[in-house]
């Protein structure tokens, strides 16, 4: 029983390490790898070679996944350059592993010395970032040697070895068996040092390596399927990674001689053999699979198509990945994309409000009105994804979640504008068959224009996380503010001519005009809160205004 709580326990430490790592990585880098690995895309080897980098800095798979899928999410990339990507970073994995079979797991106290200097004692967010990943690595070679003297311990215990031979001569009971343990434990650098630390024992044998292996390279690509299963490319990309490895896997299961023939050509330990097929499989995959991802992508999008509703219209998919609030970034990202849908939201029901105004039709309220119970169901979601990213933010990050909560909260309060004032409005309106004279009508026309044009623009802002155009922009709400007070006066100047029925259209007009006003006010503070972001502050630090 001790034996299974050490190696249970080796195992628990390097899922924490892996985890530890990742937000290690994200508190040195932040969202710049990110940045960074969307400019290497424009080719496909050159995204290949850049994925085999950060697999090599972040030899976590689902942190990859998220990585990938946060640069599908942010950007107007497809599932396409991104399997590069994520075919490089399965090689640059493999780096841990390689390093596990030369034993450095036996200077793993050297890295968790380091490592708790830099990451306890330093002050600056960089040094502490990089103390922190290297008290990763150390946790991982400690829960490494954990699982090795477990498996020492095993190897004394006849049940123990009775209990593995039940898997000699079953490749597929192996494989299957594997892929699940990867699959729970999220971690392949955990099911391929397991076996590593067996070998140490004795009680691993050539004949499970090639299954073991290949389950749990397959393992982990299921736990990037789950991690992308909230949006459709993050499916196709999913999938696309799933299939290409299930491809290559299954020559190597049919006849694993013909790789434990190669293997032995080579010299070394089996341990070494282990960490050198893993390294050699995946980069099999990734030299020959990278240059078909045309017809790989198009294969997957006939497999995985939009889900569609009772409706017939697409699934609205969310952005807000549980597994990304790890990474405060990515985190970022994500409710950042999430509020660019609901800025969306919000546009499309003023949209629906002035054509209905336009044409009287009624109908078009009902819309607005299931658009706004969208919208208040994006701000609960989204507030609370924010409220929960807590742990590890830089001041940087923390003004940007600040923006972001601004920015939701803005959004719901335009939207109620719409639906409750505005909306309201055309209901009695029309219900009365009162008609705006003509000079009023072409007024909100164009106040119409100008508060889609400022609307516009604070999409602009959220989607560039501030730019350069947040002072002309709030200096634009007191010029819009002037034009409606000189439209308001020409207004009740014609009154003075006015009949009974321009008299009674005077109220309506009034209250469209400051529902209006009162959106343009709110997205306004949207500005505000964009004047105290990260880039502005940059900008403000250099000199720029």
């Amino acid at each position: 029983m001790m034996v299974f709580f050490q190696i249970a326990g080796g195992v628990a430490l390097t899922i924490f390490g892996i985890r530890f790592l990742r937000k290690g990585l994200d508190r040195l880098f932040g969202g710049k790898l990110v940045a960074w690995l969307s400019r290497m895309t424009e080719r496909r080897w050159r995204a290949f070679s850049s994925g085999i980098v950060v697999g090599t800095l972040v030899p976590s798979s689902t942190a990859l996944s998220l990585i990938t899928l946060q640069m599908l999410n942010t950007s107007r990339l497809t599932a396409k350059p991104m399997l590069a990507v994520l075919l490089g970073a399965n090689v640059g994995i493999t780096v841990t592993i390689q390093l596990l079979a030369f034993h450095i797991q036996d200077y793993a106290g050297f890295f968790v010395l380091i490592g708790v200097i830099g990451f306890q004692f330093l002050n600056r967010e960089v040094l502490r970032g990089i103390g922190q990943c290297v008290l990763s690595l150390g946790f991982i070679f400690v829960a490494m040697g954990l699982i090795s003297a477990g498996a020492t311990a095993m190897s004394a215990n006849p049940e123990s070895r009775e209990w593995l031979r039940l898997f000699e001569g079953h490749p597929l009971l192996t494989f299957l068996f594997v892929a699940g343990f990867t699959v729970c434990v999220q971690s392949s650098t955990a099911s391929i040092g397991f076996a590593i630390a067996l070998c140490g024992s004795g009680i691993f044998s050539a004949e499970l390596l090639i299954p073991w292996v290949l389950g749990a390279n397959i393992g982990i690509s299921l736990t990037g399927l789950a991690a992308g299963w909230g949006t459709l490319e993050g499916r196709r990309l999913a999938t696309a990674n799933v299939l290409v490895k299930l491809i290559f896997a299954l020559p190597f299961l049919i006849a694993p001689a013909l790789a434990l023939q190669w293997l032995s050509q080579i010299p070394g330990s089996l341990s070494r053999d282990i960490a050198t097929f893993h390294t050699g499989f995946n980069l099999l995959v990734g030299l020959v699979a990278v240059p078909l991802l045309g017809p790989i992508t198009h294969l997957v999008r006939m497999m995985v198509v939009p889900v569609q509703t009772s409706s017939g219209l697409p699934v609205i998919e969310s952005y807000l990945d549980e597994q990304a609030l790890d990474s405060p970034s990515l985190a970022l990202a994500n409710a950042t994309r999430e509020t660019l849908n609901m800025a969306d939201g919000v546009k499309l029901m003023l949209q629906y409000f002035w054509t209905g105004y336009s044409t009287r039709d009624l109908n078009l309220t009902l819309r607005v009105q299931n658009e706004d119970d969208r919208v208040d169901a994006y701000n609960r979601q989204i507030k609370d994804y924010l409220s929960r990213i807590n742990e590890g933010l830089s001041g940087e990050e923390a003004r940007w979640q600040f923006a972001l909560l601004t920015y939701a909260n803005e959004l719901e309060s335009v939207g109620d504008i719409i639906d409750k004032n505005l909306c309201d409005t055309l209901r009695k309106q029309t219900s009365e068959a009162v008609y705006l004279p003509e000079p009023d009508y072409q007024a909100l026309c164009e106040l119409y224009e100008r508060v889609m044009m400022r609307f516009d623009v604070a999409l602009g802002l959220l989607a560039s996380r501030g730019g350069g155009q947040v002072e002309e922009f709030l200096s634009g709400k007191e010029s819009l503010n002037e034009w409606c007070r000189e439209v308001q006066k020409a207004h009740y100047e014609r009154l003075h001519a006015a009949n009974a029925g321009t008299l009674a259209a005077s109220t309506y007009f009034l209250d469209l005009l400051n529902g209006f006003r009162r959106i343009n006010s709110h997205i306004s503070t949207i500005g505000y809160a964009f004047s105290q972001s990260p880039q502005r502050s940059q900008q403000r630090r250099n000199g720029v205004s």
